[in-house]
């Protein structure tokens, strides 16, 4: 078994405060020993009536202390690698004696670097793997609209009854505006800049070079002790929707899951917007991910099975009650009819500007 000490931060720093207590114990706790011996021996020079063997017993006794606090740290090494010896021969090992020799300002300079840039490259993993998926989906979409053109030439009136098919469902995606979804929901208190009000969720209007205006810049570090109901950093009443809706469709026998990102960073929104080709990502600080508004969906057959990147509502169910049932919960898909079709992107229904 194998405990570690220099491997963390936390405990580099904690090791750090105690070696520098210790050190400046070392020396001024002495300091204040000698000086109080010199004046006890001052005292005794001008008056000659104090018992000089009380005062030689003050003094050693003051003398040793010092001497003994001095040799503290020398005594914890000695402690310390008693201990590392005895864990060695039962198997277990240890590095604290190592680590504490070794720890200073430098050394934790050098893992506060190291921390940053591990989550920096946990944040880029996140886009690339997000940008694979897109470029993924984008590419069997192409598929489906070439074999659906195909399928079209082959067939007579094929054409005219797909147009049909689009003017239904574009039917469809106004009819959420007569929802009978009504909500009471009063909070003025801002979250990502975003507040609700009977239901209707408000964001700043964009203004170019306004940076309190831009999504994505006021994403929480740590949700839960920064009053969010949930750890993603979603907007609170967003959220509640979300649990909602996913809690309806487990009823009817259907999995949802939601983003493990809750409010997206305007750096990261930024590299989708340079990476991704034109049109295919909202300009950065105006996505509604950045307000904590919009969530990507992950889709389920039934409650165990995922649904594939080339689902279909025949073939993806729990995809086909969601987009039926959000308007229920107050929530729309709005990129389903889009040049660029998003089925998974779901927002609040009733979004307003101030």
């Amino acid at each position: 078994m194998q405990i570690l000490f220099c491997d963390t931060l936390l405990s580099v720093r904690l090791i750090y405060y105690l070696k520098t207590i210790i050190n400046v114990l070392k020396f001024i706790v002495p300091m204040l020993l000698i000086i109080k011996v010199t004046f006890d021996f001052y005292k005794g020079v001008i008056n000659p009536n104090n018992e000089k063997q009380e005062l030689i017993k003050k003094s050693s006794t003051r003398i040793i202390a010092a001497v003994i606090i001095f040799l503290v740290p020398t005594f914890i090494s000695i402690l310390f690698s008693f201990i590392e010896s005895y864990n060695k021969e039962n198997y277990y090992k240890t590095n604290f004696l190592s680590c504490y020799n070794n720890v200073n300002s430098e050394l934790i300079k050098k893992l506060v670097i190291e921390q940053e840039n591990k989550i920096t490259k946990e944040e880029q993993k996140k886009i690339t793997d997000t940008l694979i998926a897109y470029a993924k989906y984008e590419a069997e979409r192409q598929n489906m609209i070439e074999a659906s053109k195909k399928a079209n030439t082959n067939s007579g009136n094929s054409s005219g009854s797909s147009g049909g098919s689009s003017t239904g469902s574009g039917s469809g995606s106004g009819s959420s505006n007569t929802s009978t979804y009504s909500s009471n929901l009063t909070d003025n208190n801002k979250q990502n800049g975003v507040y609700v009000k009977n239901g209707v969720f408000y964001k700043p209007k964009y203004k170019s070079g306004d940076p309190s205006t831009y999504s994505g810049k006021n994403c929480p570090t740590n949700p839960l002790s920064q009053g969010y109901n949930n750890k993603y950093g979603y907007n609170n009443h967003f959220y509640t929707m979300l649990e909602n809706l996913i809690n309806g469709a487990k009823k009817a026998g259907y999995n949802l899951k939601i983003s493990s990102t809750g409010c997206r960073k305007y750096s990261t929104q930024e590299s989708f917007y340079k990476k991704m080709e034109s049109g295919r990502a909202a300009k950065p600080g105006k996505s509604n991910h950045g307000w904590g508004i919009a969530s990507d969906v992950t889709f389920y057959k039934n409650s165990t099975t995922k649904c594939g990147s080339s689902r279909t509502r025949s073939n993806c169910p729990g995809m086909a009650w969601v987009h039926d049932h959000a308007k229920d919960y107050g929530l729309k898909f709005p990129l389903l009819n889009a040049s660029y079709k998003e089925d998974w992107h779901i927002e609040p229904m009733n979004l307003k500007t101030y």
